[in-house]
């Protein structure tokens, strides 16, 4: 008797995608646990001050130094079997945050956690890119570049909640549960492939020249760099504009922000996926988000609009979401290209969140609302621009081999 995945590949393909996104979420929440009740954390460990945001950049800084080696890690070891090591490693963890353990032994775990997500972010859509038809490529890499926001938007709604009921140690269990919970699930589902290639010994010299031929490479590098710029805005954004808005409306575009992007990526993107390619989606994206910057310079004029204008631009980076991620196997072919990519996105990423927000703080206290404006058109226009000239670099190139 044969179940009905047997007799419909297709919709075990889709399942598989999906769970894979939801490893990617619950990935996610290991930065949005943290973020989203950080009142929480700062009543559990009183008296650390600043020091206490490292909780969070703590993962940034795993993926800043390790983002593109972890690549190459997984290139070797295998994607599945790493994956699901990464999901069992952070749920351990997670379990071992919810005895609130000293500063030091928390900061040290969190650190450690980081190691997991990144692990996770780099699988997860290599193997999405792996077994996803070519039909259902874009649509499936613009779903898992929706999963910070899902995350966000879900540990707003009912991790905060939960951990306010029955305190932060209830919300790490739940976490870790459901990583252990995904780890068993994805062993039983994702296919195991078996090798066809021996990639060579990984030494320090071969780790100095991948980053050099990664970020050298104009197909696998170009998703990073645009990603930096969109990384380096948008989380910034988020935090640093509700502090210009009224207190009746601060609340409700906060939670709205995020979600413009979503909506945008799951909508526009996808529809514009089928009829473009990715790099002229998130090149539009970034274009938008430049000239809705620019019209929040008008401020006196629009008045409460002006909020609306703001969401608005952050959902016009929901095209950058999935262009970006859909840039990834449509500029890479190979299983390798295509983790490296990951991993340097990652890396670039986690770059631009420590970067972005302490820079848009600076610009802010000196220069008020104009310095926001600034960053933004700015960042964004760079954003645009590098992927312009990365795509003027792959055409050369195919003109000389074609030559």
């Amino acid at each position: 008797m044969t179940t009905s995945s047997e007799t419909d590949p297709g919709r075990s393909v889709r399942l598989t995608i999906f769970l894979l996104w939801l490893a990617g979420v619950l990935a996610a929440g290991q930065f949005a646990k943290v973020a989203v009740t950080f009142p929480l954390f700062r009543e559990a460990y009183p008296g650390f001050g600043p020091t206490l945001g490292f909780l969070v950049s703590a993962l940034s800084l795993m993926g800043l130094i390790f983002g593109l080696f972890s690549g190459m890690i997984l290139s070797r070891l295998g994607f599945r079997r790493i994956l699901l090591l990464a999901l069992s490693f952070g749920g351990a963890l997670s379990l071992l945050q919810a005895s609130l353990p000293g500063f030091g032994l928390m900061l040290i775990s969190r650190a450690l956690e980081g190691a997991a997500h990144l692990m996770i972010v780099v699988a997860a859509p290599t193997l999405i890119g792996q077994i996803a038809p070519p039909s259902w490529r874009n649509t499936a890499m613009a779903l898992w570049s929706t999963v910070f926001a899902v995350a966000f938007a879900l540990f707003s709604w009912l991790g905060l909640p939960l951990a306010q009921s029955f305190g932060l140690p209830m919300l790490m269990i739940l976490h870790g549960l459901l990583l252990w919970i995904m780890a068993l699930i994805l062993s039983r589902v994702l296919p195991i492939r078996p090798r066809t290639e021996r990639l060579p010994p990984l030494t320090l010299r071969e780790i100095i020249a991948k980053h050099v031929a990664a970020y050298s490479s104009p197909s696998i590098a170009a998703p990073a760099a645009g990603w930096l710029f969109y990384a380096m805005s948008f989380v910034a954004i988020v935090t640093v504009f509700p502090d210009f808005l009224p207190d009746a409306q601060r609340g409700v575009i906060s939670g709205v922000m995020p979600l413009a992007a979503l909506s945008v990526s799951m909508t526009l993107g996808i529809s514009l996926l089928r009829h473009v390619s990715p790099v002229t989606v998130l090149i539009t994206g970034f274009v938008l988000a430049a000239v809705l910057a620019l019209c929040l310079s008008f401020g006196e004029s629009l008045g409460p609009a002006r909020a609306w204008v703001a969401v608005a631009m952050l959902g016009a980076l929901g095209l950058v979401q999935s262009g970006s991620f859909a840039s990834i196997p449509m500029l890479n072919t190979t299983p390798e290209d295509q983790s490296l990519a990951n991993g340097a996105l990652a890396q670039t990423g986690n770059a631009g969140n420590l970067i972005g927000t302490p820079l848009l703080l600076w610009l802010v206290d000196r220069f008020g609302m104009t310095g926001l404006i600034g960053f933004a058109v700015l960042v964004f226009c760079a954003g645009a621009m590098v992927h312009l000239w990365l795509m003027t670099l792959r055409k050369h190139g195919a003109r000389r081999r074609r030559a």
